[in-house]
């Protein structure tokens, strides 16, 4: 294996350790979280909706990731 292929494992690994982390941590404040009402929502997250969702910052990561991993393949074997 490279050294390329080798850094963008270790990057690969520790965005889905960082991403299980923090799906543990919410999911453990949701079951602490008592009674049928929803909690208010606060003014940074209204403002900026589509940011701060981890579902659709995982996608972005993983389409940027995609397009990298074609260009980097484009560029090494199409010379």
């Amino acid at each position: 294996m490279t050294l390329f292929v080798n850094a963008l494992s270790i990057v690969i690994v520790g965005i889905l350790a960082v991403a299980l982390i923090y799906t543990w941590s919410v999911g453990r404040q949701q079951k602490a979280v008592e009674g049928e009402m929803d909690t208010k929502i606060p003014k940074p997250i209204q403002k900026h909706v589509y940011l701060s969702n981890p579902i659709f910052l995982s996608y972005g990561i993983f389409f940027a990731l995609v397009l990298f991993i074609v260009l980097f393949i484009a560029i090494t074997f199409l010379q």
